[in-house]
């Protein structure tokens, strides 16, 4: 379609604010020809309402007429092949046609042909091997051409790649090959560039190794620039004297990358109800939320609406294995609350006390009283008041920690820490049945379903003390639960090894059949520093993105300003569970290892054919702007650019000190944290990976792709000029070089401190079907892959 034609059809179209911009064709011309080039490069001559298209299968440039726009029909062809080999390029101007010829010897200097308004031939001059792109300057005095001089296949003959500059200002009657400059690269060296811009070619010198491919000219014909799309650079050419003036490195872009911003809003104290008053007479307030569900955004006020949860209730720090109540009847409860986005204000709207029967609250003291050894498996703390009298248990005592609502009839799912369990409540808030682990009432010496359905596996039970399930997702129909912390397997682990292990467990839950499966997601439970500093050794929440997607959260107990950022870690993690192994079968020891799955780190749990969960960053709260809270413990989705997260304020009690006569104060230097809703906005540089996973699959990777232009235009406004390119990012393929290997070949050797887990990214539906470049981002000295650039 001539370009004028799609501009008087767009311009309307432009004039209004509309976020989409519709083309509708009104002529076409069909050339005939099928899978083959027979229609590549356009040219439109306005004054005589022609379009010169360049039919390389016929070596011919086809003349259409489109006098009438609606019936565009071919008036004639201009036949390159008496003057080479195939034509590359067309451009016209003033009733010139510039038509760029290739020579039969592709690696020999190619020609320029003139032609009259009448089509008749004017002139030719030589340029250089392979004139790629041709184009007038817009006052007409010069032709510029960007001559490409690609090798030939075996590279025994590599042409420098040039840029002509034709002086038409004595028209074609005066052009001869002396109107002819070249602009080259032969006063380069490799020491002269940026070490960004490739040169790379088998023995090529810079100027051999340059390919210009496309060139866009300023608006007062002084300066072309032209991509040189291999090397993956723009040159500056000045075309008064006909030289680079600049080489501009475009470098790459991180497909690994997010940036995000938080918003933040506060529960106001004085808006939060009481929910209970302490044996000494002290009022606390509603707190404590521990998990978030998105319910959408109101129709008629705008507002957005969330689901969260209240854990066990108001606690204090534990002295040995017990621990202090301070309402002991506290019924944990679901609330709804809304964010009006422009005032900023956050109110309740809903509360729905939990119960195990209807009328019968549910509380969240702990279940079972097995011993005094709170590592054994089953066992939970003691629970006291606070005057340190013995509370009585509650065998479904929920510490609840995550929440979703089933899709398919309202009802909330929850997972709380105690045995770990799964607990489904109807809209009411009313138990419908709580699911824990095989054993649980063995162990405790009570009748089978005295603490629910037992139905998730029982190594489960081995959970460190109130580090149960802490998070919950729904996909496709299926629960998927997160163990907050690395599990006590073998059961004589002791907690200061847990402190250092890193591979936490995820359920997949039928509800269904009941059926399970596991899964090994190791967290960063990185060493920050001493002192104060905790690690992240805990899950915060997680959500799905649907199809197999979930994001989670890792975070540890610090927050600014009183944490160094540098000390914070509160990261949220995208993973699928392509190709990840289902852990059910591995008990005991793995092999010769002597470890459990949960202790192997990543290199023994892929030498032992355990394919652990392949996550990448996916947002840093901490540099976000959400780390002045202590514990993230509620992450939902809003939509696909914006995330929501909450904290868990522990109801503004974790640092209390408890007198004799049950009353409390707060410990010296804790100042309580108010509850806080996080917005945070996600911008990612994402790419699908993967031709054979079956879907749309657009996330972050470990790699890097090279930009490498095509076709360039500039622009003007305000006086700056802007350039545009079409980044093609095309690789070198010749019988004697072969730029681009899959990640997954042999002979991708992945270097394991850059990639730890090198087995899980080669794998087909992860990075394993991705071509690379073998000519970036390998150690020479180790042969390894340090960076993946595509």
């Amino acid at each position: 379609m001539p370009t004028m034609l799609w501009l008087s059809l767009l311009a309307p179209l432009l004039a209004k604010p509309a976020k989409t911009i519709s083309l509708e064709p009104i002529g076409t011309y069909a050339s005939g020809v099928y899978n083959a080039g027979a229609a590549e490069i356009v040219a439109h001559d306005p004054s005589h309402q022609r379009v010169f298209v360049v039919n390389a299968n016929a070596a011919t440039v086809d003349v259409l007429s489109i006098a009438v726009p609606t019936a565009p029909v071919k008036i004639a062809t201009i036949d390159v092949k008496l003057y080479g080999a195939v034509a590359n390029s067309v451009a016209v101007h003033g009733g010139v046609v510039a038509v760029a010829v290739e020579n039969t010897v592709r690696t020999s200097p190619g020609q320029v042909v003139f032609f009259n308004v009448d089509l008749s031939f004017a002139a030719a001059v030589t340029v250089g091997a392979v004139p790629d792109m041709v184009t007038f300057t817009p006052n007409g005095r010069f032709v510029v051409v960007a001559n490409e001089g690609e090798p030939s296949a075996d590279y025994s003959i590599d042409p420098e790649g040039s840029i002509s500059v034709i002086d038409l200002s004595g028209g074609l009657a005066g052009l001869n090959q002396s109107k002819v400059r070249t602009a080259g690269f032969t006063s380069f060296t490799p020491a002269d560039l940026d070490p960004r811009i490739r040169i790379f070619g088998p023995g090529a010198s810079v100027a051999q190794d340059m390919e210009p491919e496309y060139v866009a000219v300023s608006h007062d014909s002084q300066t072309a620039w032209v991509t040189l799309q291999e090397n993956n650079a723009v040159a500056t050419v000045d075309l008064t004297t006909a030289q680079v003036t600049n080489l501009t490195a475009l470098g790459s872009k991180d497909h690994s990358a997010v940036s995000s911003k938080t918003e933040s809003f506060t529960f106001e104290a004085a808006s939060l109800p009481a929910i209970g008053t302490t044996l000494a007479g002290q009022t606390l307030k509603l707190g404590g939320f521990s998990g978030l569900h998105f319910e959408g955004i109101d129709a008629t006020t705008g507002r957005y609406k969330f689901i969260t949860h209240t854990d066990r209730g108001p606690n204090a720090e534990p002295t040995g294995i017990r621990r202090p109540f301070l309402l002991p009847d506290f019924s944990p409860e679901v609330v709804r609350f809304e964010l009006d986005r422009d005032s900023g204000q956050l109110s309740i709207t809903q509360r729905i006390a939990l119960q195990r029967a209807p009328g019968l609250p549910l509380s969240g003291r702990p279940n079972t009283s097995l011993s005094a050894n709170a590592t054994q498996a089953y066992n939970d703390e003691v629970p006291v008041n606070l005057l340190g009298q013995v509370l009585p248990l509650d065998p479904l005592g929920a510490d609840l920690e995550g929440i979703v609502v089933d899709p398919t009839n309202g009802t909330f799912w929850m997972v709380d820490e105690y045995r770990p369990a799964i607990f489904h409540f109807a809209a009411d808030g009313v138990l419908i049945n709580r699911y824990v682990p095989m054993g649980t009432a063995t162990a405790a010496g009570q009748p089978a379903g005295t603490y629910g359905i037992e139905a998730l596996p029982a190594v489960l039970a081995q959970r460190r003390q109130n580090r149960g399930f802490e998070a919950i997702a729904w996909d496709n129909g299926k629960l998927y639960a997160f163990v907050q912390s690395p599990i006590r397997n073998p059961s004589t682990l002791s907690n200061g090894a847990l402190n250092g292990m890193k591979n936490v467990r995820i359920v997949e839950f039928n509800p269904t059949t009941l059926a399970t499966r596991q899964f090994i997601y190791i967290m960063d439970n990185a060493n920050l520093g001493a002192g104060a500093n905790t690690r992240p050794d805990k899950i915060g929440d997680a959500t799905s993105l649907g199809g197999g997607e979930f994001l989670v959260i890792e975070r540890d107990d610090d927050s600014a300003p009183d944490d160094a950022p540098a000390t914070i870690e509160k990261k949220i993690y995208r993973f699928n569970l392509n190709a990840a192994t289902d852990i059910t079968n591995f008990t005991g020891t793995v092999n010769a290892t002597g470890k459990t799955v949960d202790q192997l780190t990543a290199a023994e749990l892929v030498t032992n054919g355990i394919q652990p969960i392949f996550k990448m960053l996916h947002v840093d709260l901490n540099t976000a702007g959400y780390n002045r809270v202590q514990k993230v413990e509620g992450l939902a989705m809003v939509d696909r650019t914006t995330l929501a997260v909450i904290n868990d304020n522990d109801f503004g009690v974790s640092g209390i000190v408890i007198q004799a006569d049950g009353s409390f104060t707060l410990a010296p230097g804790y100042v309580p944290e108010p509850e806080v809703l996080g917005l945070i906005s996600v911008r990612l540089n994402g790419l699908d990976a993967s031709d054979t996973d079956g879907k749309i699959n657009i996330r972050q990777w470990p790699v890097k792709g090279l930009y490498m232009p095509d076709a360039i235009a500039s622009y003007r406004v305000k006086g700056e000029t802007y350039l545009v390119t079409a980044n093609e990012g095309d690789a070198r393929e010749y019988g004697a070089f072969v730029e681009p290997v899959r990640v997954g070949s042999s002979a991708v050797k992945l270097d394991p401190v850059a990639f730890p887990q090198a087995a899980v990214l080669k794998n087909s539906a992860n990075l394993g079907r991705l071509n690379i470049t073998s000519k970036l981002g390998r150690n020479p000295a180790t042969g390894n892959y340090q960076e993946l650039y595509v």
